[in-house]
Parts: C-alpha cells; structure tokens; sequence
C-alpha cells in the first residue's frame, strides 16, 4: 500500500517522504487543507503527518487532518513534531508552550523502549524544533523523554495504533532516523 503524507506546510515534508522511500515506500502527499474522496483514502491504510507551524489546537493550522484521524480508516499513523502534538491533542492530551523554543537543538533522548523505539539505545541524540509539547494522559503510553528538560519525546496510543515523535527523526543530526521510521513501518 501506499503511504499518505499530510504536509502541514513545512519545509521538512520531503525530507521525511525521503525517507520513507528509502524504505521502500511509495508516498502520495497532500496538503492539509486538502479535501479527499472518501472513496480515495481507501488506498491508504498508514498515514504520515509532518512537521509545520502553529499549534494542532487552531483549526486553520492543522487544517481537515484531525477529521482524517478521527475517521479510524487508517491501521497505523504516525506524527512527527506538530504532527506528534496533534495526534496526542486527538487522544485528549494538552498543548502547552514550553520554557524556551528549540530551534535545531541536539538534545539527548530517554528511550523506555516502546513503541517504535524498543530496538533502539537507552539514551540517543536526536534534533528538537517546537515550542509546544503535550501532556501525558490515560490514552498514550510515554516511549521516551528529554534528558534536559523530561518534554515528552515519544508516544503511542494504547491500541498501537498511532505513534508520535517530537524530534525530527528525519535529521542528519537524529540518531537511529531510518530505525525508527522502519520500526514504524514495520507495525
């Protein structure tokens, strides 16, 4: 099958659909805003939503991706930065600013070995970009955390589902990037 990519207007977007083909996959790639036949999405059962700006909160950021994740067609999804915010958002967690904005900042990564992270080093280097992080809640199970600063780094909901990851994974500087996005397609 094919992997849909929601591109919530960044400019990471490709090098995360890079990376996906690199492991074998063949990538459509929408905007978030698009509309899609319902009939359409039947081709898709992973989807991908990336990185961008603003907060999963504001509709007109996240534009119809949270009407996608809700209609429950996809068996697996994955959310990388904003896309790991809104889906934890969809799972009834809190968006909330953090201290200080990271920009391309190296940080070390607490791995507890869930999720798409259980083959992956206790402690790894990956590059943060966000000013909002997410609550814990009932509905995700915590797979990693920040060294610096204990910003949920990774999640996945309790029927494995969905899997989000704060840090781009898709970095040079991201350790472990392909093992991750291949555990994930792995699932």
């Amino acid at each position: 099958m094919t992997v849909l990519m929601i591109d919530n207007h960044d400019s990471f977007v490709y090098n995360i659909v890079d990376l996906l083909e690199r492991n074998r996959q063949k990538v459509e790639v929408i905007e978030n805003d698009q509309h899609m036949e319902r009939e359409s999405l039947l081709r898709y059962d992973t989807l991908v939503i990336s990185p961008g700006p603003g907060n999963p909160i504001n509709k007109e950021d996240r534009g119809k991706t949270l009407d996608l994740i809700r209609q429950g067609r996809f068996r697996k999804i994955l959310g990388i930065c904003f896309g790991h915010q809104l889906l934890a958002y969809s799972l009834g967690s809190s968006i909330y600013r953090t201290e200080r904005i990271y920009h391309g900042e190296v940080d070390v990564i607490r791995n507890f070995h869930g999720g798409i992270l259980r083959n992956v080093s206790d402690k790894f280097q990956a590059i943060r970009y966000h000013s909002l992080a997410v609550t814990p809640n009932p509905e995700i199970i915590v797979d990693a955390v920040s060294q610096s600063d204990g910003t949920i780094m990774a999640f996945h909901s309790r029927d494995s589902r969905m899997y989000g990851v704060q840090f781009h994974p898709e970095s040079h500087y991201s350790s472990f990037g392909n093992e991750i996005i291949g555990e994930f397609l792995k699932i």
